[in-house]
């Protein structure tokens, strides 16, 4: 029998409350990706409306999962935040890799990065951060019922200082009212699809995600650093949702590698607010790039392998500029990296930002802790 059409005697024997609204399903179960806390947030507010519904409701951050097994009833759902108006790598390898999603019911909930301008919240923009894995999803046998976007602060601070904190408050308000309304209609056991024209225009807009994603923020991963407030307290490396900061030298100071996804979660939480964004090193990173590196590396392979075919030759070069981007910034990185080991050097070269005088983005406050 339906959860919803249950008798009281039913409701009481199942352990369900006796009054109110019931959960269209027996278990909610959420794997989460959250860098500041904000997806994370939305995740705990969605868990708490299935609790109060009947229902139980289980919150776990990737990449590690650990959702329970499939189970009659059970609704599983995947959310992240929006990077690059696309879908994160975690979430899309979590939508690729996740157990027991054939004949599971399932959604998809993105955070996008909503604004305050003057007593106004704007809505952010996702594109393709939630249907892309919902399709991936749906790919892979899953019944898709719920597909979305929550506006929560813009919390990208190696570009923009964050939002005073009345203003992120307002913006949390609207995310928390768009989360009830999102909950309400999934856990009733309707379908749920919203952001269509962002989709259409995300769309339209693949070419330059898929250049975020596959080289800009690469770039970016290796424009933070510590300054010299650090404390190689380590706390940085720690927290690091996806493991991409390691404490390497004599004097144990960060260093990011290409793994980071730019999730903001180290400068938030630095103690010191030593963590910063060097704006002032892209121009290194744009001079090495537009180098002729490239040219040379596939002009080496062309004339070795002897190669006519124009694919394999066009193939080649579009590889071999991806090759060229990604160990320019690399080396140029480890330079400046070395650099701020020197500390009358580290002064210098850490002064080439304006996140010194940006105000740090903590992120909401969480309602429970993921698992």
């Amino acid at each position: 029998m339906h959860p919803a059409s249950a008798s009281t005697p039913e409701r009481r024997q199942a352990g369900l409350p006796e009054t109110g609204l019931t959960s269209a399903y027996k278990a909610v179960d959420m794997v989460v990706w959250s860098g500041t806390g904000n997806t994370l947030r939305v995740a705990e507010r969605l868990a708490e409306a299935a609790r109060s519904r009947g229902a139980i409701a289980h919150v776990s951050s990737m990449p590690s999962g650990g959702t329970p097994r499939p189970t009659a009833g059970r609704l599983l759902g995947l959310l992240s935040p929006t990077h690059g108006f696309t879908a994160t790598w975690p979430l899309v390898e979590a939508a690729l890799t996740l157990p027991g999603v054939r004949g599971t019911d399932a959604f998809v909930l993105v955070t996008r990065g909503g604004m305050r301008i003057g007593n106004k919240t704007v809505a952010g923009f996702e594109g393709t951060a939630a249907y892309l894995p919902a399709a991936l999803l749906a790919l892979r046998g899953a019944h898709v019922c719920g597909v979305g976007a929550i506006d929560m602060p813009l919390n990208w601070t190696t570009v923009v200082p964050a939002f005073a904190a009345e203003d992120a408050a307002a913006i949390v308000a609207r995310g928390d009212a768009q989360t009830d309304a999102f909950s309400e209609c999934l856990l009733s056991g309707n379908r749920v699809f919203r952001g269509w024209p962002q989709l259409v225009v995300g769309a339209l807009m693949l070419p330059l995600s898929l250049g975020y994603m596959l080289i800009a923020r690469l770039v970016l991963a290796k424009t933070f650093f510590a300054d010299e407030d650090c404390t190689s307290c380590g706390m940085c490396a720690a927290h690091c949702p996806h493991g991409a900061i390691r404490m390497m030298g004599r004097i144990r100071r960060p260093y990011w590698t290409y793994r980071c996804q730019n999730c903001m979660r180290c400068m938030s939480r630095c103690p010191t607010e030593a963590i910063q964004g060097g704006q002032g090193w892209l121009l290194l990173y744009i001079l090495l790039i537009s180098l002729p590196g490239a040219a040379i590396l596939s002009s080496a392979i062309l004339s070795t392998l002897e190669i006519s075919a124009s694919w394999i030759a066009g193939t080649i070069r579009l590889l071999s500029g991806y090759v060229w981007i990604v160990a320019s910034v690399w080396l140029a990185y480890a330079i400046l990296w070395l650099g701020l080991l020197v500390p009358g050097l580290r002064n210098v070269i850490s002064r080439a930002t304006f996140t010194r005088f940006y105000r740090r983005y903590r992120g909401p406050e969480p309602l429970r802790k993921a698992d």
